[in-house]
């Protein structure tokens, strides 16, 4: 929803003035046009990009040519009620009556084109520095500092390279020996100390500790050995 609303002024100073007061109530500022010059083809093609309506830019171009200055305000949602916010700062200024003109209407919304998904913001980094004289840009730009650096293959977030762990612990991390089966010089295993035989054994599995397999109790009782 979009009302384009527009008013003549005395001057470009004056219609600026009411440009500051309106973006002071949070009309976006890309949304207010000040207009002026005696260019008749610039500013028609101004007044045409800021969409005053046809049948008012006639009237419109006779005042720029005495040197008055005309606003135009594009009354989106932002901020709510935006249309009588603005309508209501306009009342209370001196404006010039150019006679029975569209100087405010509703203009259907559709489907706009953009460099960006963030109109407001398209660059959030970019910020102004008026009062160092420097117009606009990226924040870095203004500040002298680099938005890119060269990318550097690094293997410690300790600048020269270095590790922390070397400051407490003199020996390397890492070991490139092969690995032993034995803590034990030699590859002994302690067990052997004081069980003599060996640990595992290649026999195939008996289901009886009797010499040949024989399961006497089972056989006795009549039991299944397995079930």
């Amino acid at each position: 929803m979009t009302n384009i609303i527009s008013r003549v002024f005395e001057d470009a100073a004056a219609a600026r003035y009411a440009a500051e007061r309106i973006v002071f109530r949070g009309v976006p500022s890309r949304d207010v046009k000040v207009i002026a010059g005696a260019d008749s083809e610039a500013t028609h093609a101004k007044m045409a990009q800021a969409e005053v309506d046809d049948s008012t830019m006639s009237a419109y171009a006779s005042a720029l040519k005495k040197g008055q200055a005309v606003l135009v305000v594009r009354a989106t949602y932002k901020p709510l009620t935006a249309a009588t916010v603005v309508r209501d700062l306009l009342s209370k200024m001196d404006t010039i009556d150019v006679g029975d003109v569209v100087e405010d209407y509703y203009r259907v919304d559709g489907p706009e084109a953009a460099s960006s998904v963030l109109k407001e913001h398209p660059l959030f980094l970019t910020v102004r520095f008026d009062r160092t004289g420097y117009s606009g840009g990226p924040v870095t730009r203004g500040l002298g500092w680099r938005m890119l650096s060269k990318r550097r293959t690094r293997t410690s977030a300790i600048r020269g390279g270095g590790f922390k762990s070397r400051v407490f612990w003199p020996m390397p991390l890492l070991s490139t020996k092969q690995r032993k089966n034995s803590v034990i010089s030699g590859g002994r295993y302690m067990s052997k100390a004081f069980w003599p035989m060996a640990l595992l054994s290649t026999k195939p599995r008996s289901n009886s500790v009797i010499k040949g397999g024989d399961l006497p109790l089972s056989r006795a009782l009549g039991w299944p050995a397995v079930s």
